[in-house]
């Protein structure tokens, strides 16, 4: 019996861990941009760390986006902003 519990345990912690790692998409409207930080803020108030080669210079507040993002150690990141049609 343990034979078997161990690896169902093991497979049930690596799906877990795998989906704690999971991008998804946001679209929001952009309140603010700092291009000292690299972070973008959107209408409903969350921040996004946006990774450092995504580039910023198109974009300005107002501007309605999609944006790539995922928790990594408590805080919003971004691997890709999109203008939104």
């Amino acid at each position: 019996m343990k034979k078997l519990v161990l690896p169902a345990v093991a497979a049930l912690m690596a799906l877990n861990v795998t989906a704690a790692f999971a991008w998804s998409d946001v679209t929001g409207v952009i309140r603010n941009i700092n291009n000292t930080t690299h972070e973008i803020t959107l209408d409903d108030g969350k921040t996004y760390m946006v990774e450092k080669d995504v580039k910023l210079d198109n974009l300005k507040a107002g501007d309605k986006v999609m944006v790539s993002t995922e928790v990594q150690n408590g805080k919003n990141m971004a691997n890709k902003v999109t203008k939104a049609g």
